[in-house]
């Protein structure tokens, strides 16, 4: 009886253990398709940025810079972060298949971190659709795709660790929380459901240590984000609802410190002297528990509601004050100092910076007998040192280092750093996107490395 009973259940564990299995062949088949699906509509955001002169005098540095971005309509409107592109000079977006195509700022969200770009295609664009993110529940499996640290498009797979969390960065946070990797260049990314539908634009990170992922990354809802930018693409751009207050969750310690014993809501912590709140009474010590007969779950939430109410619209708010319940009346304000621009760079600000010959990053020197002995250069190479490499800049991610020597620029030989410099300035002058620079490395032999000059349209 004992051996029957053992081998009954080692064949349950058999077929339990082939159980999982399975079920993990199907998840991973589900996921294959899933990302096979999406990846043709998440782009690579290349920008140009200025990156401040490292010292007094020196020029200012072209330095570009990596994010993620997707497809919304097949006409070419891309959802990105708006960090990716502020202060960008140029915009370019970049498929799965290596097509580029240079992409145009249509709208930033001041207060939130969206952004809408627009590319112009020969031919429709494949195109994600918006999910729910209001039916996710901790647990729920996601993949995340984008570009992680400039390599390439890539997809990660993980699950929703968490829901509607505050990482402090607007008033009007609920960011979902992931452990599928979201790496610096993920940011404006898609967060996608089993469905292929995005529920969430990746936007954060959390690492303590600047040691890169570890397992907590940070999206903004579908809800939120999907609801800015139809704001942001609508001819009449709505401006956010405000009513001029600041406000922060009433805890069970607040409300028994204030004797308001079992209160909860909003507690308002600021007002606006100028405000809608002002005029309508309202004072620090307020408690705030119903907008319109709903009552939000926090503070974050009631200032979405606020957010979404059409300007000149009057509001019912449900207070807490001097020891009663009142309905107190509000008409909802444009947002003050809503800034459309977001940051980026204007178009003749672009061209003016475009003007001055962009800094590569790189020092050069002569090539001496000192130079030769010190990295072990070929007595008969000519050519120009490699003295120095900026630790950011485009030239050390070519590979490009100290010691290495400069043989050529655009096809004629340099024998000095003023050569390289006039070929520079020549190829600037000129509009070039790119410069070809022949190098001999100093470990290795001679190559060829195009060194970007900046936006040339």
């Amino acid at each position: 009886m004992a051996r029957l009973f053992i081998a009954a259940l080692a064949i349950l564990l058999v077929a339990a253990v082939a159980d999982r299995s399975a079920l993990a062949r199907v998840m991973e088949s589900g996921e294959a398709s899933v990302a096979q699906q999406a990846m043709p509509a998440v782009v690579n955001i290349s920008t140009w940025k200025l990156r401040p002169p490292t010292n007094p005098g020196d020029l200012s540095r072209r330095v570009k810079t990596y994010g993620s971005g997707f497809i919304i309509d097949s006409s070419g409107i891309i959802v990105t972060n708006k960090h990716v592109i502020d202060g960008a000079l140029d915009v370019a977006a970049i498929f799965n298949d290596g097509t580029r195509l240079h992409a145009t700022l249509l709208a930033v969200a001041a207060m939130l971190d969206i952004a809408v770009l627009k590319v112009e295609a020969d031919q429709p664009l494949p195109a994600l659709k918006w999910g729910d993110s209001e039916t996710l529940q901790v647990g729920d499996p996601v993949l995340t795709i984008g570009n992680p640290l400039g390599i390439g498009i890539s997809v990660s797979a993980g699950i929703v660790s968490a829901l509607n969390r505050d990482i402090q960065d607007t008033p009007f946070d609920q960011y979902i929380q992931t452990d599928a990797a979201i790496n610096h260049g993920n940011s404006g990314g898609p967060l996608v459901d089993v469905n292929g539908e995005v529920i969430g634009v990746d936007t954060a990170l959390y690492n303590p240590d600047s040691a890169g992922f570890i397992g907590i990354g940070f999206a903004i809802p579908s809800e939120s984000a999907e609801f800015v930018v139809k704001q942001l693409l609508d001819p009449s751009h709505p401006m956010p609802g405000w009513i001029g207050v600041t406000l922060q969750d009433m805890t069970p310690e607040l409300s028994e410190a204030l004797g308001l014993h079992g209160v909860r809501g909003s507690i308002i912590s600021a007002v606006d002297a100028d405000g809608p709140a002002s005029k309508a009474g309202l004072q620090p010590g307020t408690v705030l528990f119903g907008l319109n007969g709903v009552h939000p779950a926090d503070s974050r939430a009631f200032m979405r509601a606020i957010v979404q109410v059409p300007i000149g619209q009057r509001v019912e708010l449900a207070v807490w004050r001097n020891g009663k319940k009142e309905t107190v009346s509000a008409t909802v304000a444009e947002w003050p100092n809503h800034m459309p621009g977001g940051g980026m760079i204007g178009a003749h600000m672009a061209e003016a910076m475009i003007q001055r010959m962009p800094d590569p990053g790189v020092r050069l020197a002569p090539l001496t007998d000192t130079a030769r002995r010190q990295y072990g250069i070929d007595p008969k190479l000519n050519g120009v040192l490699v003295a120095s490499v900026e630790a950011d800049c485009e030239a050390r991610d070519l590979g490009i280092l100290p010691g290495d020597v400069v043989t050529g620029v655009q096809g004629m030989s340099v024998a000095s750093p003023e050569d390289v410099r006039l070929a520079v300035q020549a190829a600037h002058e000129q509009r070039r996107q790119y410069l070809a620079v022949l190098v001999q490395g100093r470990n290795g032999g001679a190559r060829w490395v195009s060194l970007s000059m900046g936006s040339a349209h």
